[in-house]
């Protein structure tokens, strides 16, 4: 029903009345009314909406809506889009805002109903059109790459993203693909060869095929301008100085030759797809849309316990106060491409940010402007961010955020720019690079007041080198915040010999405080912490921490009350009551046979770390016994743990 709530004011009291649509035979206006006082806002109304509705109906649970946009253009501040079970397939741009946290438009599901946001569209009318590959008429967003507004096609089949006609051809996780060898190698400016014996010659020609490389710690793509069997030759989409690095081919119908694999011809509006099994497609489609909500220049807007699938949410440097609360994410953004950033959208001072930063502030779950919350929610698969934050005062608490940055940029999990952000108890997993990452080639130096804290951060540096799960570059201020209470660990680094580390200040980060991690499994014997070139006009202080991987400082730390249980290399002009390897701090139970398992860093009775630190105010306060322990657990507190309450 329309429910309708109306205030009134009178002789100084505030009376509520409550009014829905009614068919009561005593009540010959059909309506109900009831009183209560209230503190809500002026009107208040609750509008339905099912995909067997109509536009033409009045918005009741009876006569609902069809879109979820018609509700979006009647809705005032306080109301509420209440969404039926079913997929809806568009773009939700609201015609208002609320007004305040108390009044925001809401979009929920009904009573916790199944309802998909798309922003894919089916594909229909398959013909065979060789062996077990079918073709069909299609009009896809793009002919090739388009990297401004829609960057790239993306196929499903029976909602699971598949790879696109490749050399050499991999699997359908893009976290882990197969890769040819090293033999991407710099011509001088944009040119590059592309060199491997086994490169197949293609009855096409390669010509406008697209390269991947992974470059150290960028990945970077480019063009085929030509060659043949073995070699070829490319344009990069920037200058570039080094090479041999590994590498995969996109972009032509002859790599079509492994099932699920698809390719899409824009000149002739066709897309070919070797189809599962050899059997007719069904349950096939492609993303047509970037975006679930567009919520730029809007504030105080709910999303509630809603799916959202092949799309995403945005917002703009005017929103204020969108909460995001219960949503199942998948597939948020997808590119294929690296371009370079443009200058304008680079900060100030930001020389090697061209390629890093690509897309790395445009995908994702995008918050931009001040006090926006996401919470209790799942996201996954992202080309690009799981979650960019942009501007001050967002949360992002009890998410699991897994399987983002499949192209390998500067993009993360979690994305910060800006200050005045919390990140906590999120489980963050399987990431092509970093799993939280402020980086300066965008968001600046300013990194003041970002708590982040009891996330639980593994699998990450799946593509890359030179980086850590929790990663900072450069020049960042980072007073007023800290790192605490994380668990970093079992990470898969993409090279053994670069490896991974744990909590990573690059290149003069300054004024951090570090306190109440705990780091392990670093694969690639890489370090549990490290900070280069320190910078002269702060600290980064380190207390407190359970690091079992190696730790490399420079003098402008202060390191107290850690446990280092691998090599160290500490030149801290400031450091004291650390427990070195030598020392066995007794841990209870720091290896386990189970993987899934969490090992148990508190400490034996008996410990050496046990009242054997110092007292600092606002990192040991609350501690047990004579003096507080050293380490990240305090024998005799509360045991603290990290991550998401969230089931997959």
């Amino acid at each position: 029903m329309n429910k309708l709530r109306i205030l009134l004011f009178a002789t100084g009291i505030l009376i509520s009345f409550s009014i829905s649509a009614s068919d009561r035979s005593d009540n010959p206006h059909g309506y109900l009314l009831s009183s209560s006082p209230l503190d809500a806002a002026n009107v208040a109304r609750e509008y339905f909406v099912a995909s067997k509705g109509s536009d033409n109906n009045p918005g009741t649970l009876e006569r609902p809506f069809q879109t979820v946009q018609k509700c979006a253009n009647v809705a005032q501040p306080g109301d509420s889009c209440l969404l039926r079970a079913g997929i809806y397939r568009e773009t939700i741009r609201p015609a208002n805002s609320g007004t305040s946290s108390t009044t925001p438009i809401t979009f929920a599901a009904y009573n916790k109903e199944d309802v998909t946001i798309s922003g894919a569209n089916p594909v229909e009318g398959w013909q065979v059109f060789r062996g077990s590959i079918f073709r069909a008429n299609a009009s896809l967003p793009t002919n090739r790459y388009n990297d401004t507004g829609f960057f790239a096609n993306q196929v499903f089949v029976n909602g699971e993203m598949m790879p696109e006609a490749r050399w050499p051809n991999t699997g359908r996780d893009p976290l882990r693909p197969k890769l040819a060898g090293g033999g991407v190698r710099s011509q001088g400016g944009n040119a590059a060869i592309v060199e491997n014996a086994e490169i197949p010659n293609l009855a096409e020609g390669w010509a406008g095929a697209t390269v991947w490389t992974n470059d150290w710690y960028v990945t970077r793509t480019g063009t085929i301008t030509g060659g043949t069997a073995g070699k070829l030759t490319a344009q990069m989409t920037a200058p570039w100085d080094r090479g041999g690095y590994w590498f995969y081919l996109v972009g032509k119908l002859g790599l079509l030759d492994s099932e699920g694999e698809w390719f899409y011809d824009g000149s002739d509006r066709a897309l070919y797809l070797w189809t599962l099994g050899g059997t007719s497609p069904n349950s096939v489609e492609v993303k047509q849309r970037n975006f679930a909500f567009d919520l730029g220049d809007r504030s105080y807007i709910v999303l509630r316990n809603l799916k959202l699938f092949a799309s995403t949410v945005t917002t703009s440097n005017a929103s204020q106060g969108v909460v995001i609360d219960g949503i199942r994410a998948k597939y948020v953004s997808h590119h294929m491409t690296l371009p370079p950033l443009p200058k304008s959208e680079q900060a100030p001072n930001s020389d090697d940010g061209l390629i890093v930063a690509s897309h790395a502030h445009d995908t994702g779950i995008q918050l931009r402007g001040s006090k926006h919350t996401l919470k209790n929610s799942v996201v996954e698969w992202s080309s690009g961010n799981g979650v960019l934050l942009e501007g001050t005062g967002h949360k992002v608490t009890n998410n699991i955020i897994a399987n983002s940055n499949y192209m390998a940029s500067y993009a993360a999990p979690v994305r910060i720019n800006g200050t005045n952000h919390r990140i906590t108890y999120n489980t963050i997993e399987a990431a092509g690079r970093d799993a939280i990452s402020f980086d300066w080639h965008t968001a600046g130096f300013d990194g003041n007041k970002i708590d982040i804290a009891y996330n639980d951060i593994s699998r990450f540096g799946m593509l890359s080198t030179d980086l850590g799960a929790i990663y900072i570059c450069c020049y960042i201020n980072l007073a007023g915040g800290a790192i605490h209470h994380n668990w970093i660990r079992d990470t898969q680094a993409f090279s053994p010999f670069w490896g991974t580390r744990g909590i990573y200040l690059d290149i003069e980060s300054y004024n951090s405080t570090i306190h109440h991690n705990v780091v392990w499994n670093i694969t690639g014997g890489k370090d549990s912490f490290y900070l280069v070139a320190g910078s002269p006009r702060g600290y980064n202080r380190i207390f407190n921490n359970t690091f079992l991987g190696s730790i490399y400082t420079d003098k402008t730390v202060e390191a107290r009350n850690n446990i280092l249980r691998s090599s160290t290399s500490i030149t801290a002009s400031q450091q004291s009551h650390n427990l070195f390897q030598s020392t066995d701090p007794k841990f209870t139970k720091a290896t386990t046979t189970d993987s899934k398992s969490i090992p148990d860093f508190t400490l034996q009775s008996g410990s050496p770390a046990i009242d054997a630190g110092m007292t600092i105010t606002g990192v040991t306060d609350g501690f047990v016994g004579s003096a507080p322990d050293i380490g990240a657990y305090e024998r005799g507190a509360k045991i603290w743990k990290a991550g998401s309450r969230l089931k997959r």
